[in-house]
C-alpha cells in the first residue's frame, strides 16, 4: 500500500498544486497557456523523442498488447456514441464526442508519468505505444466530425479535407512527432550522440511534473456548468468500463504477459484526455460536456486509480 501511495499521491499532488495556482490567480490564464505550450512544445517531446528513440526495438512488437486495447477501447466508443444517441437523443456529431470521451485516456499528462513513476523509464513503453495507437483515434474522430461538418453544411464535405486535416493535426503536434520519430529512429537502429542525449534527458526532466502542473491549472479555469448527463456517461465508462474492459480483452480474448497487461489497464483507468476538450471546442460540439468530464474524472481518478493499484498489483516488467 506505502508504494502504490507512493506512486500516487506525488503525482495528484503536483496537480492539486497547479490547481490552486490557477485557482488562486497566482498564474494568470495567459501563463497556464504559456505553460501548456512549454510542456507540449519544448519538454516532452525531447522526452518522448528518446526514450522511443533508445528502447529496444523489439519491444515494439507487441502486435496482440495493440490489437487487444484497440478493440476494448473501440467497444466502449461504440458504447459511448450508442448510448449518447439512445439516452440524449444527440445528434452524430455530438455521439462521436461522447464515445471520444469515454474512451480516450490523459495518456501523456497522467499515464505516461505514472507508469514511468510504478516501472521506471521502462513503464514508458505501453504508455507511448498505446498513445500512438490513439493517433489512429485521432484520425478516424477527425474524419467523422468533418463529415458531419459538411453534411450540417459548414465544412467543405470532401474526404480530401477530412485527411488534410488529420495529418495537418499530426504534423502539428510535437507530442505525436516526437513519439513517431523516435520510433523510427530506434528501428533505423541509429546511435544517438551523448550530448545529444543528456540534453533531451535533462530538458525532458521537466517533462512529467510541468505536465501535471499545467494541468491542474488549467482545471482551475474550467466549470462544471450543464451536460450533466452526457458528462457523467463519458467519466462513467472512462474510469469504470474502460479498465475493465481491457483487463477482460488482454487476460481472455487476446492474452498477453502481465506487465503489459497491467500497464493497458492503468492506461485504459486514466482521466478523460484533454484532446477530447480541444476536438469538442474546435468543432463546437460537447463542449461543456467535455470540460465537465476532464475536470470531473481527473478528480475522481486520483480515488480510482489508487483503489485500482490496490486491488492490482502492478508485477514486474518483462
Amino acid at each position: 500500500m506505502a508504494s502504490i501511495l507512493d506512486a500516487v499521491v506525488p503525482l495528484f499532488a503536483v496537480i492539486f498544486a497547479g490547481y490552486l495556482a490557477g485557482r488562486t490567480r497566482i498564474l494568470a490564464e495567459d501563463a497556464v497557456r504559456g505553460l501548456n505550450r512549454f510542456v507540449f512544445t519544448f519538454a516532452m517531446p525531447p522526452m518522448l523523442f528518446r526514450l522511443m528513440a533508445t528502447t529496444d526495438v523489439t519491444a515494439l512488437g507487441q502486435g496482440r498488447f495493440l490489437f487487444g486495447f484497440f478493440w476494448a477501447e473501440l467497444l466502449v466508443f461504440l458504447v459511448g456514441a450508442i448510448l449518447g444517441g439512445l439516452l440524449f437523443r444527440q445528434r452524430f456529431a455530438e455521439m462521436v464526442m461522447q464515445g471520444f470521451g469515454s474512451s480516450f485516456s490523459n495518456g501523456v499528462l497522467i499515464a505516461l508519468p505514472l507508469l514511468i513513476s510504478l516501472h521506471g523509464e521502462q513503464g514508458a513503453v505501453p504508455a507511448l505505444l498505446l498513445f500512438t495507437l490513439d493517433v489512429l483515434m485521432f484520425s478516424a474522430i477527425t474524419i467523422m466530425l468533418e463529415a458531419a461538418r459538411a453534411r450540417d453544411g459548414e465544412g467543405a464535405g470532401s474526404a480530401l479535407a477530412a485527411a488534410r486535416t488529420t495529418g495537418m493535426a499530426i504534423l502539428q503536434n510535437p507530442i505525436i512527432m516526437a513519439t513517431l520519430l523516435g520510433i523510427l529512429w530506434g528501428i533505423a537502429g541509429l546511435p544517438m550522440p551523448s550530448l545529444v542525449s543528456k540534453t533531451f534527458g535533462f530538458l525532458g526532466q521537466a517533462g512529467p511534473p510541468a505536465a501535471l502542473f499545467a494541468l491542474g491549472a488549467t482545471l482551475a479555469y474550467r466549470r462544471v456548468r450543464g451536460s450533466v448527463g452526457s458528462a457523467s456517461g463519458m467519466v462513467i465508462l472512462k474510469l469504470f468500463v474502460h479498465p475493465a474492459l481491457v483487463f477482460l480483452t488482454l487476460t481472455l480474448v487476446v492474452p498477453v504477459e502481465p506487465f503489459w497487461v497491467h500497464a493497458a489497464v492503468v492506461f485504459a483507468a486514466c482521466p478523460v484526455g484533454a484532446n477530447v476538450y480541444v476536438f469538442a471546442q474546435h468543432y463546437g460540439v460537447q463542449v461543456t460536456a467535455a470540460s465537465a468530464a476532464i475536470l470531473v474524472s481527473t478528480g475522481l481518478s486520483m480515488l480510482t486509480i489508487t483503489a485500482l493499484l490496490v486491488l492490482y498489483q502492478p508485477p514486474l516488467p518483462v
